[in-house]
């Protein structure tokens, strides 16, 4: 019996005892368990697999990730570990940067800070030498408050490494609105449209008046044409529709990137055309 034939029977029988979720965790490849949310920080994987999918397609060979609030490193380490596997599926290289005070929580300034929920020191890096001896070079880490450091870095953004992902885990406003100044710059610095996490956005007290909501309300209502909107794309075509992330996830609109202002050269495309072309550029 043919090798396909003999494979498809053991899928069939594998995913009604198992389910198909085990069988795609267990042979399914990168992309497709990312798709079904099985690979660890399904939200980190999608956006950084978003930023290199975005990045190859506007003809870069590398892109920038962020991540911002640190603390013991988790996330950052989760970024190193997700990178190769991204490399390999897309090609494109990613450069990891991460953004803590190293000492927790600055000042919590009045309710747009959430003080009934954060206290200053909160989130200290424990251990800074061990973090850096783990993390061995795949990342850099900014240490101090974003409010000082964040300018000097965005200035210094390299066009052929534009920004294509940003984690914000920072958990009061000030940060985030700090951390936001990133999106401030030239618009070849970046993807046409960046993926963004926020983690503080769907709780009982969250609000679009504190945190982070606040903070995007407001670089939303300065900025005529960047614009950070809810991902829209989510859960789409995703099999498994209801992950509590996906309301997390957004996108920062950089409308006057120059592959926003003009079509992009390439063959007419017809209806049946026209979806190919986007399923195979990953862009839906």
């Amino acid at each position: 019996m043919p090798s396909r034939i003999l494979l498809r029977l053991k899928r069939k029988l594998w995913t009604t005892l198992a389910g198909e979720q085990s069988w795609i965790n267990h042979h399914g490849d990168f992309r497709a368990r990312e798709r079904y949310g099985l690979i660890l920080r399904a939200n980190y994987a999608y956006g950084m697999l978003r930023a290199a999918d975005i990045a190859k397609y506007f003809g870069k060979q590398c892109v920038t990730v962020i991540e911002f609030g640190v603390a013991s490193g988790a996330g950052l380490l989760n970024m190193i570990e997700l990178a190769p596997a991204i490399e390999k599926e897309t090609g494109i290289k990613l450069h990891i940067v991460g953004f803590d005070t190293g000492a927790g929580l600055p000042s919590v300034q009045g309710y747009k800070d959430h003080p009934e929920l954060w206290n200053p020191g909160d989130f200290a890096t424990e251990d800074r030498d061990r973090l850096l001896h783990k993390l061995d070079g795949r990342a850099k880490i900014v240490w101090g408050n974003i409010g000082d450091t964040i300018d000097a870095f965005t200035d210094a953004i390299d066009p052929s490494a534009p920004l294509g992902f940003i984690a914000i885990d920072v958990d009061i406003y000030s940060a985030t609105s700090a951390a936001l100044r990133c999106l401030t710059s030239a618009p070849e610095k970046y993807n046409p449209a960046i993926s963004m996490y926020f983690d503080d956005v769907s709780s009982f007290f969250a609000n679009k008046w504190a945190g982070e909501l606040a903070a995007i309300a407001e670089f939303n209502q300065e900025h005529e044409l960047r614009k950070i909107d809810l991902d829209r794309s989510l859960p789409a075509y995703r099999p498994v529709r209801g992950e509590s992330w996906y309301q997390q996830m957004y996108v920062c609109h950089v409308l006057d990137h120059d592959g926003r202002q003009k079509s992009r050269v390439r063959t007419k495309l017809n209806i049946g055309t026209h979806v190919d072309f986007m399923a195979s550029q990953f862009l839906f």
